[in-house]
């Protein structure tokens, strides 16, 4: 059995790995919730909920929070 030594990871890329999926799954969650309030931004949408837009703005800046990816304060509608 031969070992592909270009094939190893270093710590260094294992972790930014590990940011980097942490990233992706915030990022899910954060599009999922976009896409629930997409339906208030139609024209025709009765009662738009006070707030929607803040709301939208402060999910789009999540990835500019400090403690991004691991430590998200969620926004709240």
């Amino acid at each position: 059995m031969s070992i592909k030594w270009n094939t190893l990871k270093s710590a260094e890329d294992l972790e930014l790995e590990k940011i980097e999926q942490a990233a992706n799954s915030v990022r899910l969650e954060r599009d999922r919730l976009l896409r629930g309030t997409d339906k208030y931004l139609l024209p025709d949408f009765p009662n738009k909920p006070q707030g929607v837009t803040e709301y939208r703005q402060a999910l789009r800046d999540i990835t500019n929070q400090e403690s991004f990816p691991y430590n998200i304060v969620w926004p709240v509608l």
